[in-house]
């Protein structure tokens, strides 16, 4: 059996078309321009930090091999972005400081021989265990040497 098949009307519409005298095409919509950042708005969006470390430069052990005092250095160093090479020095400073361990610590590190203590260990439980102030302390230090408040320009502007 074979299925009849039926046309459907379709309806055509006649759009015409407005004869446009004036050629010029005006739109409601606002055209942004790009905006141009000057020199002072870059060196406010983009500065300079510092990138602070733990370095352990040694270890004091007592007569059983175990850690007593960690001596370290914390080490600071200048990020400058692209935009800024021109008006910042790269450079880095640091500070030493000693960390004694108390002998009642209950911290795993500390109760196995120097020699399987890895440097990330050290590292972590300087990071969680220095006085935050100390800290803070040492970065005020280290900031004022690489970023200091005055400037000491020799390429003069004229």
């Amino acid at each position: 059996m074979k299925k009849k098949k039926t046309k459907k009307s379709v309806v055509t519409k006649v759009v015409k078309k407005k004869a446009v005298k004036n050629k010029t095409i005006v739109s409601k919509r606002k055209v942004k321009k790009p905006i141009k950042k000057t020199d002072k708005e870059l060196r406010k969006i983009e500065r300079p930090f510092i990138r602070y470390s733990f370095i352990v430069k040694s270890l004091k052990v007592n007569k059983n091999n175990l850690v007593e005092e960690i001596i370290f250095e914390y080490k600071g160093t200048i990020v400058i972005p692209k935009s800024q090479k021109e008006n910042y020095n790269s450079g880095s400073s640091s500070v030493e400081g000693v960390y004694t361990i108390k002998q009642n610590t209950n911290n795993a590190i500390f109760s196995k021989d120097f020699n399987f203590i890895t440097k990330q260990e050290v590292v972590r439980y300087l990071i969680d265990n220095v006085r935050s102030g100390y800290i803070l302390d040492m970065r005020e230090t280290i900031k004022k040497e690489l970023m200091p408040e005055y400037k000491i320009i020799t390429k003069l502007p004229w």
